[in-house]
């Protein structure tokens, strides 16, 4: 009987996950475009280091992480 209830809790949880989406109209795809998103490439240890592609800390020499900056436009 506790094997059932589990089973029936996991298919509630898999049905909710998929249907409340879909009701609230929340898209991922929108939720990743909302903003523009500009990629940098920045040094752990020298934040002051910014690039715009992949590569090395010319100080450190570690490699360049990737930041993504959202782009908002605000209206004053």
């Amino acid at each position: 009987m506790k094997k059932i209830n589990w089973i029936t809790l996991a298919l509630m949880t898999l049905v909710l996950g998929a249907v409340i989406p879909a009701l609230t109209g929340c898209k991922t795809s929108e939720l990743a475009t909302s903003g523009s998103q500009a990629v940098k490439y920045t040094c752990p240890m020298h934040p002051e280091i910014v690039r715009d592609t992949p590569g090395n800390c010319p100080i450190c020499g570690m490699r360049l992480v990737e930041s993504i900056k959202t782009v908002s436009s605000t209206t004053h």
